[in-house]
């Protein structure tokens, strides 16, 4: 099988490029990261940590992050997960501090957007809102998918997961039906609430099954419809 690796993200298929457009980039020509503050974060640490005062919105152009919250004080669980092309600290603009804490799953690279771009005056503070209101359409709609695999059997959950991750890697222009997931099964299990041996004996069911390969975290979709309806 071979390894797909995620790469950088060109900036018009990002979900901020409508904000960097009007922030003073020119999107169509660079890609992300080229032309905006930029900030490398190696595997494991957080761009942001949650209670903390609102400072930059954050848009990956290479890696993986998770998200988590404390549900304790040792306890915490994996609330979502964030690729290259999507942005990270949306729901602090409003709240004004950061409702989640997220690390890096791999060596990554974001793009910083700094607060103080939300309080320009004139024209461009309204198409920057609606840049803004666009990206976090997207989050609504990826965080959708959490509520409609928690009313599934863990099997279709994890087949749901992996066709949501096929999705979202589409829409911003990378492999849809091979790819290596950043995340441990550990991570995939406290997102869908799930015992890691149950996760891992559902990927060996939709293998068994014909709907995917799977070699470690590598993983080939042979027919991602049918893992959308798979029950």
């Amino acid at each position: 099988m071979t390894q797909q690796k995620l790469t950088a993200v060109d900036c018009p298929q990002c979900e901020l490029s409508d904000v960097c457009r009007h922030h003073g980039e020119d999107v169509a020509s660079a890609t992300l990261g080229e032309q905006t503050p930029k900030n490398s974060l190696p595997k494991g640490e957080f761009v942001c940590i949650e209670g903390e005062p609102f400072e930059n919105l954050y848009a990956i152009h290479q890696g993986a992050f998770k998200s988590v919250v404390s549900l304790s004080s040792d306890e915490n669980r994996v609330t979502g997960f964030y690729f290259a092309g999507e942005i990270i600290g949306s729901e602090a603009v409003c709240a004004n501090e950061y409702g989640r804490s997220v690390v890096a799953l791999q060596d990554s690279e974001v793009c910083i957007i700094e607060k103080s771009a939300f309080s320009i005056d004139g024209d461009d503070q309204q198409v920057i809102r609606q840049g803004l209101l666009v990206a976090m359409s997207h989050q609504v709609r990826n965080e959708q998918w959490t509520g409609l695999m928690a009313a599934h059997r863990a099997e279709s959950r994890v087949a749901l997961f992996l066709f949501m991750v096929s999705k979202r890697l589409e829409f911003h222009g990378f492999p849809t039906n091979e790819f290596r997931l950043p995340m441990s099964r550990e991570d995939i299990a406290s997102y869908l609430g799930l015992a890691v041996e149950t996760v891992s004996r559902s990927f060996q069911k939709l293998k068994n099954a014909g709907l995917i390969q799977v070699s470690g975290r590598n993983v080939t979709l042979v027919s991602r419809s049918a893992l959308q309806d798979f029950e």
